[in-house]
């Protein structure tokens, strides 16, 4: 049995026993059994209305003020197969955080609860790669001092949302949470998916 399959005890788990070599912190505990409840009826009932949609309300919708930051990501195609148009991740309850819809070789990312997109990216398939070269998002939300903090996050929705593959969230470096509002955060962001969270910023991105 690996140390991360011992317990599911928040914990930082260091690198050498984590499967993403990396060090990340075990946020399973709370992702697994908390459960969210809306404090207003309006949140409640526009859940609600979503559940029922194809993805078309977010087809061609954007970030307000809207930048695009250019990337270089593959996902192979072994992960899963992305429709032409349709929902690939619809929230099922409120412990869900996300919504997305593909359309048209654009994905759409938008908070469940409110239907506000946050991301877009395009997406192309190539031979056996799924590629992406660019994210959108708006301009309001990026921290200056951790610019692709939100190019993480769009990496982890794709694997743990679209292609339904555990991996860690990003943390902002610009914070220094304790393990309690690390839990917390992870909740709020991600919900039952947020197993695990980290602070490395690995894989392969770039910007002009």
């Amino acid at each position: 049995m690996s140390k991360i399959e011992e317990s599911m005890e928040p914990r930082w788990i260091d690198a050498a026993d984590s499967p993403w070599g990396i060090r990340v912190f075990d946020c399973r505990g709370i992702a697994t059994t908390m459960v969210s409840t809306a404090t207003h009826s309006d949140s409640a009932e526009q859940f609600i209305a979503l559940r029922n949609s194809d993805g078309s309300h977010l087809y061609g919708k954007r970030p307000p003020n809207p930048v695009q930051i250019e990337v270089n990501i593959s996902y192979p195609a072994t992960l899963g197969s992305l429709p032409d148009r349709g929902v690939v991740f619809r929230a099922e309850t409120l412990d869900d955080k996300w919504d997305i819809a593909v359309d048209d070789g654009v994905i759409t990312f938008a908070r469940s609860w409110t239907g506000e997109v946050v991301y877009n990216c395009d997406v192309v398939k190539r031979d056996d790669h799924y590629d992406v070269s660019a994210i959108v998002l708006s301009e309001d939300i990026i921290d200056e001092s951790d610019v692709y903090y939100h190019v993480h996050v769009v990496n982890y929705l794709m694997f743990s949302h679209v292609f339904d593959v555990v991996y860690p969230h990003p943390l902002p470096l610009n914070e220094s949470p304790d393990e309690d509002d690390i839990l917390m955060q992870s909740f709020a962001s991600f919900g039952r998916k947020g197993w695990f969270a980290t602070t490395e910023r690995f894989g392969e991105e770039s910007s002009e």
